[in-house]
C-alpha cells in the first residue's frame, strides 16, 4: 500500500512522530523538527484549539480517538473531528478505522503484538480495516514479523520501547517507515542513511 503524500513526505524528512499525552508538551513539539504528532489523552474541549495551534505551525496531528475523553467512535464524532481539522485518526478498533476512512480521513491502526499467537489476529484486523498506517507495538516485535506479512501490510510505525536514537534507527532499518516516541529528545532526529 502506498503511503499518502500528506504523511509520506513529512516522514521522509523527519522519521520520528512525537507522541503527546495531553497538552503539556505542545510547546516542545512546536519547537521540534518533528512534523507529525500523535495526540492522546486530550479532552474534546481542547481539540479545536489544539488543531488551530498546531496547524498554524505546519504540524500534522494524528488523534488517538480511543483515549479522548468525551468522544465516542461513532460516525458523528468522526465527522465532528474532521470538521475541526483533524485529518488522521488513530484507533485499535476496526469499525472506527473503517468509519474514519468513509469520512475521508487518513487512518492509523494500533496493533499490540504480545507474542506469535496474537499476530494472526492482528493481520486479520488490519486486512478488515485497510488503514493507511499500522502503529506496531512494541517496536522490538518488528524483528519477529514474517517478511511476507510485512509486504502485505500497510507501512508500519514502530512504537513502544523507542527510548534512544539507537532504538529508533534499529526500527527504521528493520523496515518501519517511522517511529513514534514520547521522548522529546528524539523529536529532532534525522532519518539515518540505510
Amino acid at each position: 500500500m502506498a503511503l499518502d503524500r500528506t504523511i509520506g513526505e513529512r516522514l521522509l524528512r523527519h522519521p520520528v512522530i512525537a507522541t503527546l499525552y495531553g497538552t503539556e508538551q505542545v510547546d516542545t513539539f512546536l519547537a521540534s523538527r518533528a512534523e507529525i504528532g500523535i495526540v492522546a489523552n486530550i479532552s474534546l474541549r481542547h481539540v479545536a484549539e489544539l488543531v488551530r495551534t498546531l496547524t498554524r505551525r505546519n504540524k500534522l496531528i494524528v488523534l488517538n480517538i480511543d483515549s479522548c475523553e468525551g468522544l465516542s467512535q461513532d460516525k458523528g464524532a468522526i465527522e465532528f473531528l474532521s470538521e475541526a481539522g483533524i485529518s488522521v485518526l488513530l484507533s485499535t478498533r476496526v469499525p472506527t478505522i473503517q468509519k474514519a476512512a468513509q469520512c475521508g480521513l487518513l487512518t492509523m491502526q494500533k496493533v499490540f503484538v504480545t507474542d506469535r499467537s496474537t499476530w494472526p489476529r492482528s493481520v486479520k484486523a488490519v486486512s478488515q480495516s485497510s488503514p493507511n498506517l499500522v502503529q506496531l507495538m512494541p517496536a522490538p516485535m518488528l524483528a519477529h514479523i514474517p517478511a511476507d506479512d510485512r509486504k502485505r501490510m500497510p507501512p508500519a510505525v514502530a512504537s513502544g520501547f523507542i527510548c534512544t536514537q539507537a532504538d529508533a534507527q534499529a526500527a527504521l532499518k528493520r523496515g518501519a517507515v517511522a517511529v513514534s516516541s514520547s521522548n522529546a529528545a528524539l523529536w529532532n532526529m534525522e532519518r539515518p542513511a540505510l
